[in-house]
C-alpha cells in the first residue's frame, strides 16, 4: 500500500515504492508492507500494515504495525525496510 501524496510529502515516493515493489517481487512471506509520504500521518494512516516506512525531509521512519520503530536517513529507507521484512 502506499498513499495518494499531499502537501507534506518530502521524498519521491513513487520511486520509492516502485523500489519496494522491485525489491519484494519474489518475495512469498503473506505481508502487508506500506510506502507512506510522511511521518506526521503515515504510521498511523498505515497500521494495518505489518511493516513500513514513511518520508520525511531527508530522514523517514521505519514502523511494524503503525507503531514507530526507528528513524533513518532517507537513503537508508528501503533498505532498512527490507531488513526489518527479512526479520519477520
Amino acid at each position: 500500500m502506499s498513499c495518494p501524496t499531499c502537501g507534506r510529502t518530502r521524498i519521491d515516493l513513487v520511486g520509492i515504492a516502485n523500489e519496494v515493489e522491485e525489491r519484494l517481487r519474489g518475495c512469498k512471506k503473506n505481508i502487508k508492507v506500506a510506502v507512506m509520504g510522511c511521518v506526521v500521518n503515515g504510521p498511523g494512516e498505515a497500521k494495518e500494515a505489518d511493516i513500513g516506512i514513511a518520508g520525511g525531509d531527508g530522514c523517514g521512519l521505519v514502523f511494524k504495525k503503525g507503531e514507530v520503530l526507528y528513524k533513518v536517513p532517507e537513503e537508508r529507507l528501503v533498505d532498512a525496510l527490507m531488513e526489518e521484512i527479512e526479520k519477520l
